[in-house]
């Protein structure tokens, strides 16, 4: 069993195989149906739901499951275990509300709501129907990112005393998404906030100072960013920064570096391929994955299938692990603000200060 989970009630029959319904039937639904095909021994698709009947017949037909436009059929139906929800992002809170209220599993992409609010909701419903819940932050089972934080933890590098990481995207996503994304610092800047939590083993920053500008003027329409910088100041002395950008011309950049008082730790971008070519001309390296479905792809399967292992053992994860996402809201709200207000925030002024955010 993963580290950090606990057993709750009884785990499924012996060679029982999980029964999934995916909920939406776009970029990230598919991903998640082709982790299904690898799952194969402990899993099984009974069930896909879109808003789109065209795409529903199709999904159905080709994967051989039922399909629908009403969650309801997915979760009226007593062989399904776990609920996939990869929908569009406005959507997620209702889905993941009425899964829980069902007693299903719940595997569902971020964001859970940009509703305070709404994700407290369902934080505690999730805490309290002692179901299998868990938010795909996909990063945290890169095996890169998990190594770099074995070796932060082993104390390679002695005290942690600063983290830094590189978050630029590619290509573009397309402007349709981004209008309703929540903008660089919810969409994107949430997935370095988390890794940060992850490697520093849960701590939380005390201020928040952000600089941004927009260089695509569709996106400045948007009342958005393409490009942020945000510095984080941690009671324990660790500093954390994060440069961040939409685009990347040279291809998907992922990178974390992790400085201790004995050395230093670094996970860095994965190539397309090993091979380095040495001429007259100099050396020619090859070309970082070009963009995160490349550079990610594994991830979907391996998050999947450490969810269906909860499921089968009806297992959950640790409290402070689901209450994370509480804090994750408050450093990004903290990091927007501090960018529209041009000045550090503390986390102890969102609550004010938040009526101030666009959304």
């Amino acid at each position: 069993m993963k580290p950090g989970l606990l057993e709750k009630g009884l785990p499924l029959p012996a060679g029982e195989k999980v029964g999934y319904a995916i909920v939406g039937l776009g970029r990230a639904g598919n991903f998640h149906l082709t982790s299904l095909k690898f799952l194969s021994d402990s899993a099984k698709l009974l069930w896909v739901i879109d808003s789109d009947e065209a795409k529903i017949v199709a999904t159905s037909q080709r994967e051989g499951c039922k399909g629908s436009t009403d969650v309801g059929d997915a979760l009226n139906d007593p062989g399904v275990h776990a609920v996939v929800i990869a929908s569009v992002t406005y959507s997620h809170y209702d889905y993941c509300k009425r899964a829980l209220k069902a007693g299903k599993a719940v595997f569902t992409e971020k964001p859970i709501s940009h509703d305070r609010a709404e994700l407290q909701e369902i934080l505690e419903m999730a805490i309290s129907v002692q179901k299998p819940f868990v938010v795909g932050y996909q990063r945290r089972v890169d095996k890169n990112f998990r190594a770099l934080r074995k070796e932060i933890v082993s104390g390679a590098v002695g005290d942690l005393r600063l983290i830094k990481c590189c978050s630029r995207d590619n290509p573009l996503p397309p402007l349709e998404y981004l209008k309703v994304s929540g903008g660089i610092f919810f969409d994107m800047l949430c997935h370095d906030f988390d890794m940060i939590h992850f490697l520093s083993s849960g701590q939380v920053p005390e201020e928040v100072y952000s600089v941004g500008h927009c260089y695509n003027q569709d996106i400045a329409k948007m009342d958005d960013i393409d490009m942020v910088a945000v510095t984080m100041k941690f009671k324990s002395g660790l500093i954390a920064t994060v440069d961040c950008s939409r685009i990347a011309a040279y291809g998907y950049d992922q990178r974390v570096e992790a400085f201790g008082e004995k050395g230093m730790a670094c996970a860095n971008n994965e190539s397309t391929s090993t091979v380095v070519v040495a001429t007259s001309s100099g050396y020619q390296h090859p070309m970082s994955e070009w963009s995160f479905p490349e550079r990610y792809k594994h991830t979907y399967t391996t998050e999947l299938a450490e969810f269906t292992a909860m499921v089968k053992t009806n297992s959950v994860e640790d409290e402070a692990i689901v209450r994370r996402h509480l804090d994750l809201d408050t450093i990004t709200a903290a990091a927007e603000l501090s960018y529209r207000l041009k000045r550090p925030v503390k986390l102890e002024e969102v609550p004010t200060l938040r009526p101030k955010l666009p959304h």
